[in-house]
C-alpha cells in the first residue's frame, strides 16, 4: 500500500483544485500576481438567459485594503473618470452621505491604477473570496441579464449581525435609524432612455433591515408566498445615468470613508483589517432590436 501525503499536503491541492476551477468567476482586473494585469476574464451565462431583448450588466466588487491606499492613488484614480454625468446637485447630495460616482473614460489607464490598488492576491485568498468567507464586502464579478422596468438587487456588503445606527444627510439635516441585521444593498433598475442605443440605469441605495415577514401575493397565474424584510429606501439618493453599450460606471465610498458611504462600502477582512470596496457597472449588451427600448 503506498504512503499517504501529509494532510497538509492534501489540503493545498485541494484548495488548488477548487480555485482552478473557479477561474471563469475572477475580476476584470487580474490580482492574482505583482504584475497587475487588466484581462476579461468572467462568469458567462448561457444563451437562453440572454436574449434579444436583455440588458447585460456585468458587475465587478474590488475591496481595497488601506495599506494600497493613499491621498494621491485615490486622486489619480478619479483622474480617470468623469463624474459630470450625474447632475450637480445630486453628486452633492451623494457627496454629504460620503458616496462619489462617475463614468470610466480611460477604461485601460483606470483599471491598471485600480489593480496597483487593491494589491496582490494569492490562490488561497482567491479561493476564499470565491467561497465568501474572506471578507465582509462584496467581492467577484457577476453578469446580471435585466429586463428594462425590471428591479435587481446588488448587495454591497454582508448583512451587519445585530442593532445598528445607520445616519444618512438630506437637506443638510442628519436623520438617524437604528436597524435591525441591516444589509446595505443597490436596487438597480434598468429604463428605456429618450437617447436612441442608450438605457438609463437608476441604482437607488437601501437598507433592508429586521426579520423576514411573509406574505401572500397574487397574480394572473398563481398565488404565491412573498418572504422579505423592511426595507429604507433613499430615494433622494438615486444615481441616475445614461448608458450605451461598452459603459463603464463607478460607484464608491469618499475616502476617507464616513457616513452611509462608510456603512455600505466597508467591512472587515479575515485577517480583521478594513477594507473599502469599490463597484464597475459595465452595460455589456443592450437589446438587439429597437422595438425592446
Amino acid at each position: 500500500m503506498p504512503n499517504s501525503l501529509p494532510l497538509s499536503t492534501l489540503l493545498s491541492l485541494s484548495v488548488l483544485a477548487m480555485a482552478s476551477a473557479m477561474a471563469g468567476c475572477a475580476s476584470w482586473i487580474d490580482r492574482s500576481n505583482g504584475n497587475s494585469t487588466p484581462h476579461s476574464s468572467h462568469r458567462q451565462l448561457t444563451s437562453s438567459s440572454e436574449g434579444s431583448r436583455s440588458i447585460v450588466i456585468d458587475v465587478a466588487f474590488h475591496p481595497i485594503e488601506p495599506e494600497f491606499v493613499d491621498e494621491d492613488r485615490i486622486a489619480s484614480l478619479w483622474q480617470w473618470v468623469d463624474e459630470m454625468v450625474i447632475e450637480p446637485a445630486q453628486r452633492e447630495r451623494l457627496a454629504a452621505n460620503g458616496l462619489r460616482v462617475g463614468k470610466v473614460i480611460r477604461q485601460d489607464q483606470f483599471e491598471s491604477r485600480l489593480s496597483d490598488m487593491s494589491g496582490p492576491q494569492d490562490v488561497v485568498d482567491m479561493f476564499l473570496s470565491e467561497a465568501d468567507v474572506a471578507s465582509e464586502v462584496s467581492h467577484g464579478v457577476n453578469r446580471i441579464p435585466m429586463r428594462l422596468g425590471k428591479r435587481y438587487e446588488l448587495p454591497l456588503r454582508q448583512p451587519r449581525s445585530g442593532s445598528h445606527v445607520t445616519l444618512v444627510s438630506r437637506n443638510q439635516t442628519t436623520i438617524g435609524k437604528t436597524l435591525q441585521d441591516p444589509q446595505y444593498l443597490l436596487a438597480i433598475t434598468p429604463t428605456k432612455s429618450v437617447m436612441e442605443g442608450q438605457v438609463l440605469v437608476r441604482c437607488r441605495p437601501e437598507v433592508q433591515h429586521g426579520n423576514t415577514q411573509h406574505k401572500w401575493v397574487s397574480s394572473e397565474s398563481a398565488l404565491r408566498i412573498d418572504s422579505s424584510r423592511e426595507t429604507w429606501s433613499l430615494d433622494y439618493l438615486d444615481i441616475n445615468f445614461e448608458a450605451a453599450e461598452g459603459d463603464v460606471f463607478l460607484i464608491s465610498g469618499s475616502y476617507p470613508s464616513f457616513g452611509l458611504g462608510k456603512e455600505m462600502m466597508t467591512g472587515k477582512s479575515v485577517d480583521n483589517v478594513e477594507q473599502q470596496v469599490v463597484v464597475l457597472l459595465k452595460i455589456s449588451k443592450l437589446p438587439s432590436t429597437p422595438e425592446s427600448f
